[in-house]
């Protein structure tokens, strides 16, 4: 059985995310957070098996080994993010984890309870990020990705930024990935 992979995400939804990133680099001392203003770019969502029109921030730091991934719906559009506001609740919203093999350990989640909520596929309709709502003994929702070469340039640049901030510019916004990846903090 394929594992589920050495990286791990705690992914947070915000309703507010000038707040959340306050919060995060002043309080908590982690930083710096690379906000992508909309996340989606060329991909498509699909929330309940329905194709949907969200769109959503995020922004990304580290703190040690650990991702930590700030969400925040940009539109009321159906969504995992919308929904968990929805229900009054702001904060750890799910654990991200990047298997192996995403579609063999997909399918073992499944047989093992495990059921998609939503999912990100790309331009040719492969999936690129699974939410799935998880058996009671884990808690929260779990969001699978698969590692791609851009994904793991993009996440380790920012891993490096994050392992020798100085406290400077504690956000630090792009237009999306390829963007910080060509910047000089993504060639930290």
């Amino acid at each position: 059985m394929a594992g589920l992979g050495k990286y791990v995400q705690m992914g947070h939804v915000v309703r507010n995310m000038d707040t959340a990133l306050a919060c995060w680099t002043k309080v908590m001392g982690v930083g710096p957070f690379v906000v992508l203003d909309s996340s989606l770019g060329d991909r498509r969502f699909f929330h309940r098996g329905e194709r949907s029109a969200v769109d959503f921030s995020i922004a990304i730091s580290y703190l040690g080994d650990v991702m930590i991934e700030l969400i925040a719906p940009l539109n009321s559009e159906p969504s995992p993010y919308s929904e968990f506001l929805g229900s009054g609740r702001e904060g750890l919203h799910h654990v991200g984890l990047w298997p192996d093999d995403l579609t063999k350990r997909w399918e073992t989640l499944k047989e093992s309870g495990f059921s998609e909520v939503s999912s990100i596929r790309r331009p040719d309709g492969t999936i690129d990020v699974i939410y799935c709502d998880t058996p009671s003994a884990i808690g929260v929702m779990m969001e699978l990705a698969e590692m791609t070469p851009l994904r793991k340039r993009f996440l380790g640049g920012i891993k490096a930024l994050a392992a020798t901030w100085d406290g400077s510019r504690p956000v630090r916004r792009y237009a999306d990935r390829a963007a910080f990846i060509a910047s000089a903090d993504g060639r930290s």
